[in-house]
């Protein structure tokens, strides 16, 4: 019998290669080092310990509504869509 662990690490491995998991990986990257969006970060959290409510409904649209930020939370979605099919099919067994 196959050890189940070997083969979840071997699909791991096998997924990672896939286009959209690299270019999830990569937005990702992106998304952490873009000095414009943790700057928004930043006055999003400012914004909102200040009690400035507008201010900070203000920064959190053009935050959700940057492009990077938007891109990757499409590839979130799919890549979260992908596992879950991933999911399903190793539950049938």
């Amino acid at each position: 019998m196959t050890d189940p662990i070997e083969l979840a690490k071997e699909l791991k491995q096998e997924i990672d290669k896939l286009p959209l998991f690299q270019e999830y990986l990569r937005i990702k990257d992106l998304l952490e080092k873009d000095e414009s969006v943790n700057s928004l970060k930043k006055e999003i959290a400012l914004a909102k310990q200040n009690g400035n409510n507008e201010l900070h409904k203000e920064l959190l649209n053009k935050y959700n509504s940057h492009p990077i930020v938007t891109n990757y939370s499409i590839l979130q979605n799919e890549v979260y869509e992908y596992l879950k099919q991933v999911t399903d099919i190793i539950n049938k067994k």
